[in-house]
This record gives C-alpha cells, sequence and structure tokens, in this order.
C-alpha cells in the first residue's frame, strides 16, 4: 500500500492510500499528484527506508510513499 502525502507548515497530510492491485485507488492518487505537480509542488519517493526525488512523469505506483512540498527558502 502507497501513500500520497503532502508536507505542509503544520505538519505531513495525508492526501491518499493506493494500493498497485487497485487501479481505483491508484487513479485517484495519480489524479491528486498531478494537480499538485502542476501548481509547483516536488515529489521524492521513499522505499520505507531512503528518499529519492520523482524522476520523469510516471506517477511511481511502487513507491511506499510519495511526499509532495513546495519550494523551500534559505540562506
Amino acid at each position: 500500500m502507497g501513500k500520497l502525502i503532502r508536507r505542509t507548515a503544520d505538519g505531513d497530510e495525508l492526501l491518499a492510500e493506493w494500493s498497485p492491485d487497485d487501479p481505483g485507488s491508484v487513479a485517484q492518487a495519480e489524479h491528486l499528484y498531478r494537480d499538485l505537480t502542476g501548481q509547483d509542488f516536488r515529489a521524492v519517493r521513499s522505499d520505507g527506508t531512503f528518499f529519492a526525488p520523482v524522476e520523469g512523469d510516471e506517477f511511481p505506483t511502487d513507491a511506499a510513499e510519495v511526499v509532495l512540498s513546495t519550494g523551500m527558502g534559505g540562506g
């Protein structure tokens, strides 16, 4: 089961969960993912231990978690 999470200033927000065996849950998570990446959110994927940027345009249905966040300033 994968989780789509949006990182916010107030903490993480679970947006969707999917199972690769359930096309409806994948479609719902992918729709939310595409909506937010279209709004300049960036995505990283996790296998449960390590995080890596999501490469390419495909929704990573094999990830344990996909975390979306906006760019963070610093200095």
